[in-house]
């Protein structure tokens, strides 16, 4: 008797395994959120292939990702995704219309790249850097407690009135904000200087080249 209850019980956690094994759901919701370097803004006002959307196909392509979600647009600053987040406000996708704090916390993978289009054009003195600093400090608490899975923050990159010293010292500050909230923090700063990944002289945006090498140094992360 006590042989077939070990049997039956050795058999049902056999079973169980087999279940789990075939019903788990192992596809990835990607969540961007940020500014025009996130949504792919090119220098003639039409958004392109972004980092995300090479991404986004990267897991298509491998049958893993179960959604993708962006809440990104030109022009945005990190006070007012601050602000966004707070309001919960909502993201409308092609397929349903989630609130911004369920989109963050349910996302395998978080993108942010954000500040380009706040700080790329004005002239960077000591006020501007620790405000920005501030706010990116509390834009990543933030999510910090909305997320704890994988989070990878972009850094700026060189451009028009701030020299590369400069954008060096705030990406520095950015990835000791990023690595003690547990966060990734991938820089750009070097890379971008190739020419090659510009349209025109005169944007910062950068063209499906420049995306694409982006996409290339996170997919070392993930």
């Amino acid at each position: 008797m006590k042989k077939k209850l070990i049997l039956i019980s050795l058999l049902g956690g056999i079973l169980s395994v087999i279940i789990y094994f075939f019903t788990q759901n192992n596809e990835i919701t990607i969540v961007a959120i940020g500014d025009g370097l996130s949504s792919g803004m090119t220098s003639y006002g039409i958004e392109g292939y972004s980092f995300n959307d090479y991404l986004k196909e990267d897991y298509m392509t491998r049958h893993e990702l179960g959604s993708y979600m962006e809440f990104a647009s030109p022009n945005k600053t990190v006070k007012e995704l601050i602000y966004e987040i707070k309001e919960n406000e909502k993201i409308k996708t092609s397929q349903k219309e989630m609130e911004l704090k369920q989109a963050i916390s349910k996302a395998d993978i978080l993108t942010i790249a954000i500040g380009m289009d706040e700080l790329a054009n004005i002239k960077i003195n000591r006020t501007i850097k620790e405000e920005f600093l501030h706010d990116m400090e509390e834009l990543l608490s933030m999510i910090k407690m909305l997320n704890q899975y994988k989070v990878v923050v972009i850094g700026l990159y060189t451009w028009d009135k701030n020299d590369f010293l400069t954008i060096e010292k705030i990406n520095a500050s950015i990835r000791d904000i990023a690595l003690t909230n547990g966060f990734e923090f991938l820089d750009i700063n070097k890379i971008m200087m190739d020419k090659n990944y510009y349209l025109t002289i005169d944007s910062y945006y950068i063209n499906y080249l420049g995306h694409k090498r982006i996409y290339e140094e996170m997919k070392k992360m993930l």
